[in-house]
C-alpha cells in the first residue's frame, strides 16, 4: 500500500461510525416509552388562558373525582371505579367521564377510555400491567358543564398473577 493511503480509509471509517452511532441513538430515543412529550403541548401553551379559566371553573363547581384502582392482573389489567360528587358531597349522575391513564415510568404509553355509569359512580377497565404510580387525567362533561381533574393512584398486582 502506498505511503499515506490509509488516511482516506480512516476518514471513511470515522464517518461510517458516526452515522451508525446516530442511527443507534435515534433508535434508542424513539423506542424508549419512558421518554415522553406532553401531547399537544404547543396548543396547550397557546391556550394557557383557557386552561386557567377551566381551573377557575373547576374550583367554582367544587366537584370531586375519587378514583379507586383494583389490583391488576397481567392478562386483564385493572378495574377503575370512580365516584363523582358535587361540593355538598352528593353523587353526580348522568355525566360522561373520560380518563387518560399512564404509568409514570412509561409516560409514552398512554391509554384512554370512557367510563360507564354504574351503581355508586362510574367504572371501566384500564390496561394496567405495571405496579407503581399511575396518573389519571379526567374530563367530566354533563350538559354544558365541563370539569377536569388529575389524580395519581398506586397500582398493585393481584396475588399470584
Amino acid at each position: 500500500m502506498k505511503r499515506g493511503a490509509w488516511w482516506p480509509i480512516a476518514i471513511v471509517a470515522i464517518l461510517t461510525l458516526t452515522v451508525g452511532a446516530n442511527f443507534a441513538i435515534y433508535y434508542v430515543a424513539n423506542d424508549d416509552h419512558g421518554i415522553a412529550i406532553e401531547p399537544d403541548y404547543y396548543r396547550k401553551a397557546v391556550a394557557w388562558d383557557s386552561t386557567m379559566a377551566q381551573a377557575r371553573e373547576n374550583r367554582a363547581l367544587g366537584w370531586h373525582v375519587t378514583p379507586s384502582l383494583a389490583a391488576f392482573t397481567g392478562r386483564d389489567g385493572a378495574e377503575l371505579r370512580v365516584t363523582l360528587t358535587d361540593s355538598t358531597g352528593a353523587a353526580i349522575s348522568g355525566a360522561t367521564v373520560k380518563v387518560v391513564a399512564f404509568y409514570n415510568a412509561r409516560a409514552g404509553e398512554i391509554s384512554d377510555t370512557t367510563l360507564v355509569p354504574e351503581r355508586g359512580g362510574y367504572g371501566g377497565r384500564l390496561p394496567v400491567h405495571h405496579g407503581g404510580v399511575w396518573e389519571l387525567r379526567f374530563e367530566v362533561t354533563r350538559g354544558d358543564v365541563r370539569f377536569t381533574s388529575t389524580s395519581r393512584v398506586e397500582a398493585v398486582s393481584a396475588a399470584g398473577s
